[in-house]
């Protein structure tokens, strides 16, 4: 049977960065890498809120990419 290990882990805030010159929207986002495998998901929710006031953008959303290790 196969099991999975988190290797790496990207806690991403998506930040709204107005409109480009055609009036679509634009996303910005803001990445801080080695984030602990163990981190909870509502930890990271935390920690966005208390650096949305530190942004020039408004919070659109909060991502958790992970990279795995699939073995055998």
């Amino acid at each position: 049977m196969a099991t999975s290990k988190i290797i790496a882990s990207v806690f991403v805030m998506n930040l709204n960065g107005g409109l480009d010159d055609q009036g679509k929207p634009v996303t910005l986002s803001k990445s801080f890498r080695n984030i602990k495998a163990e981190a909870a998901p509502d930890s990271l929710l935390t920690i966005a809120q208390k650096l949305v006031p530190l942004q020039q953008h408004e919070l659109i959303s909060v991502e958790r990419n992970d990279t795995t290790d699939i073995l055998a």
